[in-house]
C-alpha cells in the first residue's frame, strides 16, 4: 500500500497485490493444529515459525513485484493466521499463528501483528477487526454498502452513506467456505480440497428439512456484536451432515447445494434481521474466496433482491486483496497512534491502538520511532 495522510484522514492505495497458496505439507499441518482435535505444542510452535516463513516470502515477493526496495516500506500488517479464537468463554482468548520476529527479520521492516487481542482484552469480540479500515477504504458521502466477506466464515460490515466511524456496525453472519471445504474433503475422501466454482454444488438439489434444521440454531438469532465460534460449523458438524445426507439418500452433489444454501439464506437473512433501523443497503460488495463460487454468488442475489451485488473491485479494491489491505491500513493507523477498532462493530469499551510491534532493522525502526514522535511529541516539561 502506499498510503497519504494519517489518522482517520489515511488515503490508502495499493500498489501491488499477490497470492501465494500454502503447500499441502502447511495447508495439513495448518487443519491439524486448527481443528477440533487435541496437537502437539511442538506442532504449534513449527506451524508458528513456518507461517512467519511464508508470510515473509510473501512480503518480499510483492515488494518486488512492485519494483519497491523493502528499505523504502516503513512497516508490515501482519495478522497471522487464527488458529484459535473464542470470544464466549470466561476468558475470552485469541491465538494467530505466524512468528513476527521472523517477517520482521527477513524484511528488514517493522512488523505489527497480534491485532485482535487488544479488542478482545478491552471486551470486544476482536472481530471484525477491519471495520474502521473499510469505512476508509470503502465510505461514501451517498451510497450504504454492505462488505461481505465469504472466507472461512461470512463476515458483514456495514458502512451507511455519509457516516462516520462510530456508524459501522459488523459481525459475523454465519459459515462460508470452511464448511464447504471440510464437506468437500469428507465427501471425497480428502482427493479434493474444494468444489471449484460450485460446479459440483450446482447439479445438485437442496435437500430443504436438513437447510431448515440448520438455520434453526440458536447462534443466527443471537444479536451483535457476535463472532461465530470456530467450532460450531467446524468438521464435527461437517461430520454430521454428511451422516444426516446418507441417511435420507442424498447424493455428493445434493449435499453440497444445501450448504452453499445454507450459506446463501444464513448471510442474507442476517442482513434483514440485524442491519440498523431504517438503513437498508443501496449496494452489496463481496470479497474473498467465495466470489468464485458462481452458485453462492447467485444464491445471495436471489436472496437479496433489488439490491445490486458485485465485487469490492468496484470500489477500487480487488476482492482478493480486500483482507491485506485491511491490515495494513491498520498497521499504519497504529503507527500513528490511532485506535483501529469500531467498538460499534465488536462491542469493545472503547477505541484502543491494536497490535504488538516488533522492530525491523536500525534504520527501519529509528525511521518508524521519528514518524511516531513527530505525531504525538511528548507534553510539556515531559524529556
Amino acid at each position: 500500500l502506499e498510503i497519504g495522510g494519517a489518522g482517520m484522514d489515511l488515503r490508502p492505495r495499493l500498489a501491488a497485490s499477490l497470492h501465494q497458496p500454502y503447500g499441502p505439507d502447511l495447508r495439513d499441518l495448518i487443519r491439524r493444529v486448527s481443528g477440533p482435535d487435541p496437537c502437539e505444542v511442538r506442532q504449534a510452535a513449527q506451524l508458528h515459525r513456518l507461517l512467519g516463513e511464508s508470510f515473509a516470502a510473501a512480503a518480499r515477493a510483492v515488494a518486488d513485484q512492485a519494483s519497491l526496495s523493502l528499505q523504502e516500506v516503513q512497516a508490515v500488517g501482519c495478522p497471522g493466521h487464527t488458529a484459535w479464537h473464542d470470544a464466549d468463554g470466561r476468558f475470552p482468548s485469541t491465538l494467530a499463528l505466524g512468528m513476527a520476529a521472523v517477517v520482521a527479520e527477513r524484511c528488514g521492516v517493522t512488523t505489527v501483528s497480534d491485532f485482535r487481542c487488544r479488542d478482545l482484552a478491552a471486551g470486544g469480540r476482536g472481530l471484525p477487526m477491519s471495520a474502521i479500515a473499510d469505512h476508509l477504504l470503502f465510505r461514501s458521502p451517498t451510497e450504504s454498502r454492505v462488505l461481505l466477506h465469504l472466507g472461512g466464515t461470512a463476515r458483514v460490515v456495514f458502512l451507511p452513506a455519509g457516516g462516520r466511524p462510530g456508524d459501522v456496525t459488523g459481525f459475523e453472519a454465519g459459515p462460508c467456505g470452511g464448511l464447504l471445504d471440510a464437506l468437500m474433503r469428507r465427501l471425497t475422501d480428502g482427493q479434493a480440497e474444494f468444489d471449484p466454482g460450485g460446479r459440483r454444488a450446482v447439479q445438485g438439489r437442496c435437500l430443504e428439512p436438513l437447510l431448515a434444521e440448520w438455520l434453526a440454531h440458536p447462534y443466527f438469532s443471537e444479536r451483535p456484536p457476535k463472532c461465530l465460534p470456530r467450532t460450531l460449523f467446524g468438521e464435527g458438524f461437517a461430520a454430521e451432515a454428511v451422516r444426516q445426507a446418507r441417511e435420507c439418500q442424498a447424493g455428493t452433489h445434493d449435499l453440497l447445494c444445501t450448504a452453499t444454501h445454507f450459506v446463501a439464506r444464513a448471510a442474507a437473512e442476517s442482513l434483514r434481521r440485524f442491519l440498523p433501523t431504517g438503513h437498508a443497503p443501496d449496494r452489496i460488495l463481496l470479497s474473498g474466496g467465495g466470489v468464485r463460487n458462481g452458485l453462492l454468488w447467485r444464491l445471495l442475489e436471489q436472496q437479496t433482491p433489488g439490491v445490486p451485488v458485485g465485487r469490492t473491485d468496484e470500489a477500487g479494491v480487488p476482492a482478493g486483496a480486500r483482507k491485506a489491505m485491511s491490515f495494513g491500513v491498520l498497521a499504519a493507523l497504529t503507527l500513528d497512534g490511532m485506535g483501529g477498532n469500531a467498538p460499534s462493530a465488536t462491542g469493545a469499551a472503547g477505541p484502543r491502538l491494536l497490535g504488538s510491534l516488533t522492530p525491523g532493522s536500525s534504520a527501519n525502526w529509528s525511521r518508524c520511532l521519528g514518524w511516531m514522535g513527530a505525531r504525538f511529541p511528548a507534553p510539556d516539561g515531559v524529556d
